[in-house]
């Protein structure tokens, strides 16, 4: 079996333009606290880290594929159009922190284009599987009714499954795998994208975005593409085999003339602070508008609030208590005293509702942050 070839990754040094390879005024910069590498414009040096919201953007060597990116999937959302999206995104958090507004998140977005790999390849070989066949069996089934036993006629598809071999020699183009290691991540949070909209690399459509640089080497990538590989070779061999169905399904192949570029999917990064100052990092995917992200509620604005009903709660009862302790002289002020503790009660109470709603949305929504 050949081993596929893979590319050759080389370090793009610090403060180098990059424009002849890429066609673009860019240069390396990259996040000293979790390390990922961005291709940005100059410009961009401090701008918070995209990628964890914690640091920022210095100019850094990064490694880096000489080759331009194949295909591109444009923004086709505007940052015109994010301020409603953000705006519906904060919409009914009760008691939010003070820095999780829409004017916050538009003013800190950043487009961003995260990539995949692309890889193409030969691959030919021997394969095996069981392929199954459909065929109906007629049958009969008897009911009983009001007037008697009836007979009804019963088709049932069934699968036929019959062992097949052949040889595989076929070119494989664009199958995409990660180039992230934060892959998943990214997908659950943007997700889906219509792939088929993605056009020929043309650096006008970059605009002013960052591109995320991949950390998943080809090599790491291969085994996840061989996989992909060997998915739509099987489903070949069933389609040439004359099946409905594959099973156990074996290929023995070797690879080569594999050819490595990169796909660049399209989002906006935005971020805002909790009580305690922690980024929490807010995602709009760049074609669809999709937007997600943790919405959390302020504890220490629940805290506050629920003081302040608390206070108003003691304030009621004392000047209920002084409307009793005055029934002796002006007998009306007992039954106004009485109201007032009586209203004390139901506010200390009502206290207690902005005291734990923060813990308790904000605990729903760590649990299902990703």
């Amino acid at each position: 079996m050949t081993v596929p070839e893979f590319p050759k990754i080389q370090p793009v040094e610090e403060g180098v333009n990059i424009e002849s390879l890429w066609g673009i005024g860019y240069q390396p910069f990259g996040c000293r606290i979790c390390g990922q590498a961005f291709l940005t414009p100059p410009s961009f040096t401090g701008r918070t880290c995209p990628n964890c919201g914690k640091g920022t953007l210095e100019p850094q060597p990064a490694l880096l594929r000489p080759e331009p990116p194949e295909m591109i999937l444009p923004f086709l959302k505007p940052g015109s159009a994010l301020l409603p999206i953000y705006q519906a995104f904060t919409r009914g958090v009760w008691l939010h922190t003070h820095d999780f507004t829409p004017e916050s998140l538009t003013g800190r977005a950043i487009p961003v284009f995260w990539p995949m790999w692309l890889v193409d390849t030969s691959a030919e070989g021997e394969w095996q599987a069981e392929v199954g066949y459909n065929y109906e069996v007629k049958s009969s089934k008897e009911s009983y009714t009001g007037t008697g036993w009836q007979t009804h006629e019963v088709v049932e598809t069934r699968v036929n499954w019959q062992p097949r071999m052949g040889i595989v020699n076929r070119r494989y183009e664009n199958i995409s795998v990660p180039a992230l290691s934060g892959h998943k991540q990214l997908s659950n949070q943007s997700g889906e994208y219509q792939i088929t909209r993605a056009i020929p690399y043309n650096p006008e459509k970059l605009g002013s975005a960052a591109l995320q640089v991949p950390d998943q080497n080809p090599e790491n990538a291969w085994p996840i593409a061989k996989i992909a590989i060997d998915r739509a070779a099987g489903e070949e061999c069933s389609q040439a085999a004359g099946g409905q169905h594959v099973r156990n399904f074996r290929i023995q192949a070797g690879y080569h003339s594999t050819h490595w570029t990169q796909l660049l999917l399209p989002l906006y990064v935005s971020y805002y602070h909790d009580d305690e100052g922690q980024p929490h990092l807010v995602y709009i995917n760049g074609q669809t508008g999709k937007i997600s992200g943790v919405r959390l509620a302020s504890q220490r604005k629940g805290w506050q609030t629920a003081g302040i009903i608390a206070a108003a709660a003691l304030l009621f009862f004392l000047l209920g208590l002084l409307g009793i302790a005055a029934t002796a002289l002006f007998p009306p002020a007992g039954a106004v005293g009485g109201l007032l503790v009586i209203l004390a009660i139901l506010t200390g109470i009502a206290a207690i509702v902005p005291a734990i709603w923060p813990w308790q949305w904000n605990r729903g929504q760590l649990d299902n942050e990703w």
